[in-house]
């Protein structure tokens, strides 16, 4: 038999709140890159878009990771 650990409720809640906050980060870095796109400033919007770019492939990374863990 093997025996599981449940994670206390203090844990899954820090865990959901900075879930949070890290979506809504990319969703305003999403934001800021439209912005900076529709107003015709290339470089902030591409510099942006590559932040958002980073984030996304750093999400899936924990998400591959913590499901493996």
């Amino acid at each position: 038999m093997h025996n599981v650990t449940l994670a206390s409720p203090a844990l899954a809640a820090a865990l959901t709140a900075g879930l949070t906050v890290y979506a809504a980060l990319i969703l305003t870095s999403i934001a800021v890159a439209i912005y900076y796109a529709r107003r015709q400033r290339r470089r902030p919007a591409i510099a942006t878009a590559v932040l958002v770019g980073i984030l996304t492939v750093g999400g899936l990374v924990m998400a591959i990771v913590s499901s493996i863990a």
